[in-house]
């Protein structure tokens, strides 16, 4: 008989925040719960653990049999209760369309999971262990004067300038590099017909960790929040929306 090793397995519910780029808010997620999953070895382990007169293997040929007729079960069209967790049905896979729909008309069928009374009191009452922000905005680490190699945010117009960071890459027609001017609290102004765009000629390096490009001449003495807007994914894959980063305030000097 081949040996099977049961193990115990802890699991803390963390969840995964994306900002929600669909909303006007700036305060508006999209979550997830990361899915933390405990094998049926796992659960046997468990219960072998807080009753020392079952073995793990009876408990394992006791879960087989109920798989088995609980599988048998809903083969046959019945709904089962399964061990007063919820109710698993079978329910149609889509909608069904005709003149006169018969047998061949349904378009198949799926397995549905209705929780009882006691696990919806059971979610209720979960706490959260972690949050976690899974941000795709490009990010900003070093921001380098290319004429003098200063890193003290002052940029010189016409001169160049290297960006260090993440996710910084150009990418899509609507992506692109933009010096925003801030308000009396240092926030890039809401107006981004006021943002001045960075000639994408002016670009000599476009790279997911690097950018290079010179300092409009246009752009007035005064202080700047650098902009970038772009659809650069891991592995130079488009994504669907616009993530857009904001530097730390820089000082443009001519």
């Amino acid at each position: 008989m081949a040996t099977k090793e049961f193990k115990n397995a802890d699991s803390l519910l963390s969840v995964t925040l994306l900002k929600n780029n669909l909303s006007p808010s700036d305060n508006s997620f999209i979550g997830h719960v990361t899915r933390n999953v405990i094998t049926l070895s796992n659960l046997i382990a468990n219960i072998a653990e807080k009753n020392e007169g079952l073995s793990s293997y009876t408990i394992e040929h006791s879960a087989n049999l109920l798989s088995d007729e609980i599988l048998k079960a809903c083969r046959s069209g019945y709904a089962v209760d399964v061990l007063g967790l919820g109710t698993l049905y079978i329910a149609l896979s889509g909608a069904v369309t005709g003149e006169k729909p018969n047998g061949s008309s349904i378009p198949g069928f799926k397995i549905c999971f209705s929780p009882s009374a006691k696990m919806r009191s059971m979610a209720e009452n979960i706490k959260v262990d972690k949050i976690v922000f899974a941000d795709s905005a490009p990010s900003f680490d070093k921001i380098i004067n290319v004429f003098d190699q200063n890193e003290k945010h002052i940029l010189k117009k016409g001169k160049g300038v290297r960006i260090i960071g993440t996710k910084l890459k150009i990418m899509g027609d609507d992506a692109g590099i933009w010096f925003a001017p801030v308000d009396e609290k240092n926030e890039a102004i809401k107006d981004e017909t006021k943002w001045v765009l960075v000639s994408s000629t002016t670009i000599s390096m476009n790279k997911p960790k690097t950018l290079e490009f010179y300092v409009p001449d246009e752009l007035e003495d005064g202080n700047y929040r650098l902009v970038i807007k772009t659809r650069c994914g891991s592995g130079d894959k488009l994504l669907k929306s616009l993530a857009t980063g904001f530097s730390s305030v820089v000082n443009v000097v001519s």
